[in-house]
């Protein structure tokens, strides 16, 4: 399959399409967490190598301003899925829980939700956020989250200035020290600082998941009414990310290289370190190697709706079905860890 190439011109704009079958595969939308980079890449490239075509699916990605975006396309029923925050998808369900999405495959088994600074700032625990100013997106889960995140770490709000800015001027405003610092992902901050020249000693890192927030990050969601009405769909769509997301940890430098070609505005070798980055980090854990990609227990998944659920100050915990689907994973075999 050819892809035409597409520059990076907004994280909404329509970014791949895989062609029509002659036995109508089975169409479907989904929709990023945020914009096409490495840590994307397990989507992207299962749609550019026909592996979704192969599982009989015609499948359009697009790209979003950050979790709550894309959760809200998919409780819109404009995306019959996406990729999300599981802690915002919590936060969103006490909101809108007959329309909220549900988790139907966890990808990250540790949250990539962070506080980022840079330089002499150092921000290097909770309590030195007094005083600052944080620059935030307006949909992306860490900004989402950060209330939460300061609630649990007895941190007023009041003490501290939020400002909030588009995801495409983000990371420059903390480069030109117009905050000191934003919230994130770790993996998607780092790597953007360090490609427009800060140096990765310079940056500094607070993520939640080491202060109160220790819960799964993101995940594969489905509409409710997709999972209703097409539920062999939602299982193929999981085998075939699966099996990509397993070729692209395999092999980071390759998937950059398909990365950069569809998307030339891309850095291939930050996208490389950036995926190393994801699966060292977020992915490869002792869960993990354990039970295999989308591991989530009922235990950690209790906890961690009791820790959004505390917070957020919300009146009451949703029930785990009502956030987690378990029953379309691949299979224990698809979803081991190789090598």
């Amino acid at each position: 399959m050819t892809l035409a190439r597409r520059t990076l011109l907004g994280a909404t704009a329509g970014l791949l399409a895989a062609p029509a079958l002659a036995q109508a595969p089975e169409r479907m939308r989904f929709v990023l967490n945020f914009r096409p980079d490495g840590g994307t890449a397990g989507y992207l490239l299962a749609l550019s190598r026909g592996y979704y075509r192969e599982a009989g699916l015609d499948v359009t990605i697009d790209g979003s301003s950050g979790s709550g975006d894309a959760i809200t396309r998919v409780a819109s029923g404009n995306y019959q899925m996406g990729s999300g925050d599981i802690a915002t998808l919590i936060e969103f369900h006490a909101r809108n829980p007959a329309a909220a999405p549900k988790v139907v495959m966890s990808l990250h088994d540790s949250s990539p939700q962070a506080i980022m600074s840079l330089g002499a700032t150092r921000i290097l625990k909770p309590e030195d956020l007094a005083g600052r100013t944080i620059g935030q997106g307006p949909a992306d889960g860490a900004s989402r989250m950060f209330p939460a995140f300061c609630r649990i770490n007895n941190i007023p709000m009041e003490r501290m200035r939020l400002q909030q800015v588009t995801p495409a001027l983000r990371d420059q405003m903390l480069m030109t020290r117009q905050v000191d610092a934003v919230t994130g992902f770790d993996y998607t901050v780092f790597f953007n600082l360090k490609a427009n020249g800060a140096k990765p000693e310079d940056i500094h890192t607070l993520r939640y998941a080491d202060h109160g927030m220790d819960f799964p990050g993101n995940a594969m969601l489905a509409s409710r009414s997709f999972i209703a009405e097409k539920p062999d769909a939602v299982r193929r769509f999981l085998s075939a990310s699966t099996r990509c997301w397993h070729d692209v940890m395999a092999d980071p430098a390759k998937a950059a290289s398909e990365l950069k070609r569809q998307f030339p505005l891309l850095e291939e070798s930050i996208e490389a370190e950036r995926i190393i980055y994801l699966r060292d980090r977020l992915m490869i854990t002792p869960r993990t190697q354990a039970d295999g990609l989308g591991t989530l227990s009922d235990t950690r998944l209790t906890e961690t709706i009791a820790l959004v659920k505390d917070g957020f100050g919300l009146p009451s915990a949703p029930p785990n079905p009502e956030i987690y689907d378990g029953r379309f994973l691949p299979s224990a075999d698809e979803r081991r860890l190789r090598g």
